[in-house]
């Protein structure tokens, strides 16, 4: 029913409020715009204000960025981004000039100021951070002609995602928490083992002394170098020994020499009837000149990879086998001499076999051979005669010890650290901090996301790099509100939280963002001047939701004021 001078607007909302107000909180339009280069007296919207656009766009539903005016079609701009601001500000071209002088800002030091500036950052105690890269592989030609005065290159490398087709760029992420506290974008050549020293040359820009003097820096075992050990000769790290340095084999070997030195740890990062369970030991030894603690880690859960290698080289030998066996068993011998020579040749040249059992025997066995010419008719065997002839024969069976012991060595890795015993007194302490790992992977699992990072739509090295950071930037507020939500969870002692129907344990922030699909801003105007305001469709789950994460419902939409989520 329509009423006389009643007008009433609904625009769409979905999530992007909530990333709206994260990206205030973080102060991301704030500090961008006093680092860029820009004209506030004849600029309509900031750039800080067009890169927060294109946030809350990655976050809620991706788009290119000839889309993106779109996007906010439907959409209040004005309570998301400000008065005066309107959708047809987050033009094409206006967001790439945007990205341009983000680019030329220092986008390093930008994203580092607004992640190490966040409340969430500031309320830790960082003793732990966790380092790693990935690759990000790209469409497009990127003639290397345009990145001769570029900041970084999109080229062919060692490629994570297994395309050595494509040109790539490199991610380098830095977690405590499950926050990606430090990131890097890097040339798609950009060797691991030579990416963590710079890297902690320029992070010292940032940390105090005080800091660095307590922090512990875990990384792959592409770390592990001459060069990074000496870097980090006073500074505190843990990481993996690659499997190439001899050093590695002979401390497994030394382990597994002695059952009586493992000790039993159990499942230190993990938990539930699957978590698998670790037994270690303890060395120290010396590397490079120095002495460094080892701990060998045997884990009762392989690889998956690694399974399916053992997997794939037990089949290969079973095939190389049996081809073998076939050729020899074709052949006969007249006397049981000759069979018994070729048995032991054949075993002299096939005594390579690491994971199967194979046993010759020589046989005699008895075959019809028919005479030369035309049999009498008297003869009651019509020609035929017996022979008696010998051949060689094999039994194959799996060498279950060996296949066994095979899988316990690929179980196997080797832990390097200088931590000293009054820090992590204990080794098992130093599998721990090492598993936790886990949480950099999980952060390269939800950037790399396909409705999180489809596609790269701009063709400059500069746009490319400044979208880059646009990205982690996204993941930055990613991992705030997934953070914020777990640990809300776990002091409210909710074991799980109910979404479309479903209960998540460890809701990530895709599904939680989903509760808010259908979160609509209704907003009535009277005939008297009156204007109220509405949130159509926030569910108590929602609201739930936004408590956890700190966020007021009546602070949702910027400089608009509603009323208390029970009776909005």
């Amino acid at each position: 029913m329509q009423l006389p001078g009643v007008t009433v607007e609904v625009h769409k909302l979905e999530a992007a409020p909530l990333v709206a107000y994260l990206c205030r909180e973080l102060r991301v339009a704030e500090i961008i715009d006093a680092h860029v280069a820009w004209d506030r007296h004849r600029t309509e919207v900031s750039p800080g204000t067009a890169i927060t656009a294109l946030l809350v766009n990655l976050l809620v539903r991706r788009e290119p960025l000839y889309r993106i005016e779109w996007f906010f079609r439907d959409m209040d701009v004005e309570a998301l981004f400000g008065n005066g601001i309107e959708a047809g500000h987050f033009n094409d071209d206006r967001l790439a000039r945007a990205l341009d002088k983000f680019a030329d800002a220092d986008p390093w030091h930008i994203y580092h100021e607004i992640a190490l500036g966040s409340p969430d950052a500031c309320s830790l105690v960082l003793d732990v951070i966790r380092l790693d890269t990935t690759s990000f592989s790209v469409q497009g030609s990127y003639d290397p002609a345009d990145f001769e005065d570029a900041p970084f290159r999109i080229t062919r490398g060692y490629s994570k995602d297994r395309r050595p087709d494509l040109k790539q760029f490199l991610f380098g992420l830095g977690s405590y928490g499950g926050l990606p506290l430090f990131a890097d974008v890097m040339s798609g050549n950009q060797s691991d083992k030579t990416w963590y020293g710079p890297w902690t040359e320029r992070i010292t820009e940032l940390l105090s002394p005080e800091v660095w003097n307590t922090l512990i820096v875990v990384a792959d075992s592409a770390f592990v170098t001459e060069e990074n050990l000496n870097t980090y000769e006073k500074r505190w790290f843990i990481s993996r020994m690659p499997e190439t340095y001899r050093l590695c084999e002979a401390l497994k070997d030394r382990a597994f020499a002695d059952e009586s030195r493992w000790i039993e740890v159990g499942s230190v990062a993990q938990e539930g009837k699957e978590a698998a369970s670790d037994r270690i030991q303890g060395f120290e030894e010396e590397l490079y000149g120095r002495t460094y603690r080892f701990v060998v880690v045997e884990s009762s859960a392989l690889d998956q990879r690694k399974a399916k290698r053992l997997e794939k080289l037990v089949a290969e030998e079973a095939q190389a086998i049996e081809k073998a066996v076939a050729q020899q068993e074709r052949l006969v011998y007249h006397c049981e001499a000759d069979a018994k020579v070729a048995l032991e040749d054949w075993q002299r040249r096939h005594n390579r076999w690491e994971f199967h059992h194979v046993t010759g025997q020589v046989v005699q066995e008895t075959a019809v051979k028919r005479r030369v010419g035309r049999p009498r008719k008297t003869d009651p065997d019509q020609g035929n005669v017996e022979v008696i002839r010998w051949r060689v024969t094999f039994t194959v069976e799996p060498d279950t010890k060996a296949i066994e012991q095979r899988r316990r060595w690929d179980s196997t890795f080797v832990l390097i650290s200088n931590v000293p015993r009054t820090r992590r007194a204990d080794d098992a302490d130093l599998l721990r901090d090492y598993k936790g790992q886990i949480e950099v992977e999980n952060l390269f699992r939800a950037l790399k996301q396909p409705y999180f990072v489809h596609g790269i739509f701009v063709k400059t090295p500069k746009r490319v790099l400044a979208l880059a950071y646009v990205f982690l930037l996204g993941l930055l507020v990613y991992a705030i509100i997934q953070h914020r939500v777990r640990q809300g969870m776990r002091e409210d002692q909710q074991t799980a939280l109910a979404i479309a129907g479903a209960k998540f344990r460890s809701p990530t922030t895709r599904t939680l963002l989903k509760e808010f699909d259908g979160l609509t801003h209704v907003i009535v105007r009277l005939p008297d001047g009156t204007v109220t305001h509405h949130l159509q469709g926030l569910t108590e789950t929602g609201i739930q939701i936004l408590r956890w994460i700190r966020i007021r419902t009546d602070n949702l939409l910027m400089g608009v004021s509603l009323p208390p989520a029970e009776s909005g």
